[in-house]
């Protein structure tokens, strides 16, 4: 009995604290999102920043998310076996495991996968180990797990625990990174014992590390069990049980899968930090990061610099984002752990033909063409200079920019107005500052990678203002909202008529000027070179599929060497990392169209889809008249 009411009084105390905040401020929950954004949320690494005494402690939780049709059947019967059996049969709360709970005591555990992911994600808070901390946390994943369950759906949310649950340290979160530690080997070719190894591991990790010495006997006890568990409830026959206790372990040949995330979580700290993080506060910042991509970025840059192609008196930064201006890879230096500096924000330098993006706006809304006729002759004496190009007198304003013609560049915007131009540039996020003459178009003033890729990002978005930005929402450890940034608001600064002329210029660029360096195999790309004065700095920012790529390298101060040019390595270094990403993404498309027809034929309503009855019921008492706690309750499109 006295079981009975502590886990009664733990539901009691959670409704009464939600009930009574919710009376006094009316905070948004993490389970209060649409299901469109609790799905993107699921699927988001985190950044889990702590604000001490004498900082900032942060660190990012970065699992390669697997879409459901990634996730090997295996392992999603082995983990549903040993850790919720009657998965697909409940809405989010098993009520025969909550009445052993009743029986056991509250240490006996009870916890739905739904209600873990909630623990894991949301509840960091209520990890305590003191009986009022468990009750609470218990309360709160039973009374919540229905709204999240129906939201997210059962193939995704089972997708979304074996892609967030930790395997074993910061660095071994999610399946993916799992299967590349134990195993070398990707998910997809995990033998049966293998999975039935992981899905053991969830238990405790440490104790149950197959790689260890000490611990390698009850890893393999652990798997046993699993095993056993999958042939006792009709998930897999006696033979192939058999046989995975024969197999055992086969490990690959791949490495493991590692990235240097810090450059990314240093800036979502310096951004958000101060205005979102209390002192003494741990707070879950979801973010924007995307781990494969910031894998290849790092991968391709340390291919070019041990080909030579970047000379080593140089350092780099790139930063990738969608045309939406979410940042999905950010590269800080050639190499983090040797120098911990975030060129890609920090380092304000000249930007140079880069900046002649805002000149070939102004020149469209002036009224010219990609094949207007320009001037390109010198200003005054030999400046500005085309270098070994020359100068042609008169070209098209498309041929100009493609060559980067740097006096015609000039001639333009004389012509049309430097402060005009200015203008134009700081409508997309540049600022140039103080305009004495029309050199500025040669990009002498300073700026970032940052700032040069969202610019970039204003015309591949169709022409809106892009702002940067690397977090999703920011939840504090009991489950509350504390910034949603889900939706994103879109402000015309490039007009429509205007847009697909620059791309068309900037598509020139890649096909038969300066950025040859950068095409593609099969898509297309669009982007501008730049090389500062004396080579000291050397750029490529473009896009291609939606997703924009700023490319940074120069020369450190002081030292000599090897000069670099736009046009070489950093548009070599685009057409590498882009090639990779758009390769993958095709290929991902491909397998989830594959998993939704799937699933259609299979059948015609999501499990997932069932009511759970405690979220009925707390929806019931709160609310009595009120429409669903997950229905829209702003007017703005989310995203």
């Amino acid at each position: 009995m006295t079981r009975v009411l502590a886990v009664v009084t733990a539901l009691l105390l959670t409704f009464g604290a939600h009930v009574s905040t919710a009376r006094a401020a009316d905070p948004v929950h993490f389970w209060d999102l649409q299901p469109r954004s609790l799905r993107l949320l699921v699927a988001s690494p985190q950044v889990m920043v702590t604000r001490t005494k004498s900082g900032w402690d942060a660190y990012c939780r970065c699992p390669v998310v697997l879409s459901p049709s990634e996730i090997p059947d295996a392992m999603k019967k082995a983990i549903v076996a040993v850790e919720d059996k009657r998965y697909f049969d409940h809405g989010g709360v098993d009520i025969v495991s909550l009445l052993s709970v009743l029986k056991g005591g509250v240490t006996r555990g009870g916890s739905t996968i739904p209600m873990q992911l909630l623990k894991n994600l949301v509840f960091h808070d209520l990890r305590g180990s003191d009986v009022l901390s468990r009750l609470e946390r218990k309360g709160a994943e039973v009374w919540y797990a229905g709204l999240f369950d129906g939201a997210v759906g059962k193939e995704e949310l089972l997708a979304a625990y074996l892609n967030q649950i930790e395997f074993g340290g910061r660095d071994i979160v999610g399946l993916y990174r799992a299967s590349r530690h134990y195993f070398r080997k990707e998910p997809r070719d995990l033998t049966l014992y293998e999975a039935a190894l992981l899905a053991g591991m969830v238990k405790a990790p440490a104790r149950l590390n197959p790689l260890r010495e000490k611990t390698r006997d009850q890893a393999r006890e652990r798997a046993l069990l699993v095993l056993r568990l999958m042939a006792e409830q009709g998930l897999i026959t006696g033979k192939e049980r058999r046989h995975a206790e024969k197999e055992g372990i086969r490990p690959g040949m791949m490495p493991e899968f590692k990235i240097q995330p810090q450059a990314f979580a240093e800036w979502v700290v310096e951004t958000w930090g101060d205005k979102y993080v209390r002192p003494g506060e741990t707070i879950r910042f979801f973010v924007t990061l995307n781990p494969r991509f910031q894998h290849l970025a790092e991968q391709h840059l340390g291919r070019l610099v041990k080909e030579g192609a970047v000379p080593p008196a140089y350092d780099a930064s790139a930063v990738m984002m969608a045309s939406n201006g979410r940042v999905q890879a950010m590269v800080g230096s050639v190499n983090w752990s040797q120098r911990q500096f975030n060129n890609a924000v920090k380092s304000n330098v000249q930007a140079g033909s880069t900046a002649k993006l805002p000149l070939l706006i102004a020149a469209c809304e002036s009224g010219k063409t990609p094949e207007s006729r320009v001037v390109d002759q010198p200003v005054k004496g030999t400046w500005p200079s085309n270098g070994d190009l020359g100068y042609r007198g008169r070209t098209t304003l498309k041929e100009a920019i493609a060559s980067s013609r740097n006096a015609a560049a000039v001639q333009l915007a004389q012509e049309i107005g430097t402060d005009t131009v200015a203008e134009v540039g700081r409508r997309i996020g540049i600022d140039p500052g103080p305009v004495a003459d029309a050199g500025f178009v040669l990009g002498s003033y300073s700026s970032n990678v940052m700032t040069m890729t969202a610019a970039y990002a204003s015309v591949a978005s169709g022409g809106y203002r892009v702002n940067p930005s690397g977090v999703l929402a920011v939840i504090d450890g009991r489950g509350q909202v504390r910034a949603d940034f889900l939706t994103t608001m879109r402000k015309r600064v490039i007009p429509k008529k205007c847009v697909e002329p620059t791309q068309a210029v900037l598509r020139e660029v890649v096909q038969n000027g300066t950025g040859r360096a950068a095409r593609l195999k099969r898509w297309a790309a669009y982007g501008k070179t730049g090389t500062s004065t004396g080579n000291a700095d050397a750029w490529f920012v473009g896009w291609s599929e939606q997703r924009v790529l700023g490319i940074w390298m120069g020369r450190r101060r002081g030292e000599m060497g090897q000069a670099l040019a736009g046009a070489g390595a950093p548009a070599a270094y685009f057409g590498r990392v882009t090639n990779a990403v758009n390769e993958w993404t095709d290929h991902q498309q491909k397998l989830e169209e594959q998993r939704l027809a799937s699933a259609r034929t299979r059948q015609s309503v999501e499990p997932g889809q069932i009511a759970d009855w405690l979220s009925v019921l707390r929806q019931s008492l709160m609310h009595p008249n009120a429409p669903s706690a997950r229905d829209p309750v702003r007017e703005e499109k989310r995203t």
